[in-house]
């Protein structure tokens, strides 16, 4: 089905609409599942522009307790795609198994607004959360990031900018899926597995078009570290990784290499590489992958 989606230049916007509105509810539950009913879902706008607000989702268990960790996860889709309601179920079982808060945000998407639109979004929604810890009854000190694909770049970039442009708080913990950190696509996976299920060669790139557009004044390039974790000047003092990447996906190496920056950095990090597994699998929840990762990341916030 993946396959199906058009990837015209430039995107038609009757297609990004479509690929960016939240599904029907009935839909959603039968392509990504249901937050557990223990936990409470909230929506709110943070910033209300006219064109791709920013929006918060709140996953709370019921009888959460005052002083649990806090978890801010952004979305995939490659910077151009995406809704919050593609992490219903990773958000709210995460917030079930590991008792805590998660505040899932939006971010603005290419080529409407190229980057660094969506680091600047991410910046400016973990900024709010942190200053509001007292709000969300979490722990000031166990306040972390994580995201899925472009959503993990995203959560990367921000543990990065954090370090040197402190949050109200530190950052305790990133949890990256299946992030693309290396946005020049060099990785040794990408040329490995250029027809993967969902993450084509062919697809990359095109999102990288969207992202990136070239011959404009305020290009950016791939090695540019304001978008490429990989490529900052340095990656010591940032706060300690779990990284999981799919065995059959391109993007597979970035996590990988991402987590021995880090280990070069001192920065302690598990990388952990399901290999049967398809880029975005932590979407689909009856997947057995996707079930082990949701452990791996509870032991890693129970710590």
């Amino acid at each position: 089905m993946s396959r199906l989606i058009p990837h015209p230049d430039p995107p038609w916007p009757a297609v990004l609409r479509l690929l960016r509105a939240e599904p029907l509810r009935p839909l959603a539950r039968l392509m990504y599942g249901a937050p557990p009913d223990r936990v409470v879902v909230a929506d709110r706008i943070l910033l209300d522009r006219p064109n791709q607000p920013i929006r918060l989702r709140i996953y709370r268990p019921r009888d959460l307790e005052p002083g649990r960790p806090l978890m801010i996860n952004f979305h995939g889709g490659g910077f151009v795609l995406g809704n919050l309601t593609q992490t219903d179920w990773l958000c709210g079982q995460l917030a079930d198994r590991a008792r805590l808060t998660v505040v899932s945000c939006s971010y603005r998407l290419a080529p409407e607004h190229p980057a660094p639109a969506a680091v600047d979004d991410t910046w400016t929604a973990a900024r709010y959360v942190t200053e509001r810890a007292a709000e969300f009854e979490a722990d000031p000190e166990r306040i972390g990031v994580m995201g899925n694909s472009a959503g993990g770049t995203l959560a990367a970039l921000l543990a990065l900018r954090a370090r040197d442009e402190p949050l109200a708080v530190p950052l305790w913990r990133q949890v990256l899926l299946y992030p693309a950190t290396d946005l020049t696509l060099s990785s040794a996976s990408i040329a490995e597995l250029p027809d993967a299920p969902l993450a084509t060669r062919r697809v990359l790139d095109w999102y990288g078009r969207q992202y990136l557009p070239r011959g404009r004044p305020d290009s950016l390039e791939g090695t540019d570290p304001r978008i490429s974790p990989m490529h900052a000047a340095d990656h010591a003092g940032l706060p300690p990784a779990l990284l999981i990447a799919a065995g059959q996906d391109p993007l597979r190496d970035d996590a990988v290499r991402y987590g021995a920056v880090l280990t070069a950095a001192g920065v302690p990090n598990r990388v952990i590489v399901y290999p049967d597994a398809v880029h975005g699998f932590l979407s689909m929840r009856r997947m057995a992958e996707a079930t082990l990762a949701l452990t791996e990341i509870v032991a890693e916030l129970s710590q």
